[in-house]
């Protein structure tokens, strides 16, 4: 009996590592950021090569019926709140929702970053996105420097925010 609960642990240890090595962060200097241009849920139009170089961009995807997505919420609004005026721009697409639940649900969540609707998907499909929530920073040189299910630790932010100035 207590060999079988010793294996059973040690499978679910395994699993457990097994599907941790495919969300912890993925750095690749190499990769340039993909243009888009997306609508806010103001219907204000947002280019992404419009904040790049000029701020350093944590691009979040996501949706409001997942619940890991909604779990980063409050963390995504704290790294916002502290450091928007420092160099940090966040934008969350939204994948294939309704602009109306959309914008209740940003509502209701007291959400102030930019949050823009991929309707159909394809800005998705653009960065390759494979389940959500997915989260790619992007440096003030327009290089992805961190993809990962869940968000960037707020040390590698804040290192960019004080190494990394805009291009001019």
């Amino acid at each position: 009996m207590n060999k079988a609960i010793s294996n059973f642990k040690l499978k679910i240890l395994l699993l457990f590592f097994m599907l941790s090595i495919t969300l912890f962060a993925e750095v690749k200097n190499e990769n340039k950021y993909i243009d888009f241009s997306l609508l806010t849920i103001e219907s204000k139009k947002i280019k992404l090569s419009d904040i790049v170089g000029k701020k350093i961009v944590l691009l979040n995807f996501w949706a409001s019926w997942c619940p890991y997505c909604v779990a980063e919420i409050p963390q995504l609004k704290r790294l916002y709140t502290k450091y928007k005026d420092k160099g940090l721009e966040i934008v969350a697409v939204n994948i294939l929702e309704n602009k109306n639940v959309v914008s209740r649900f940003v509502k209701k969540n007291k959400i102030t970053y930019f949050v823009v609707l991929d309707t159909d998907g394809k800005v998705a499909q653009l960065y390759n996105v494979r389940g959500i929530p997915q989260n790619f920073l992007i440096d003030t040189k327009g290089k992805i420097v961190y993809i990962a299910h869940q968000l960037p630790p707020e040390e590698v932010i804040k290192t960019l925010i004080t190494t990394l100035k805009p291009e001019k």
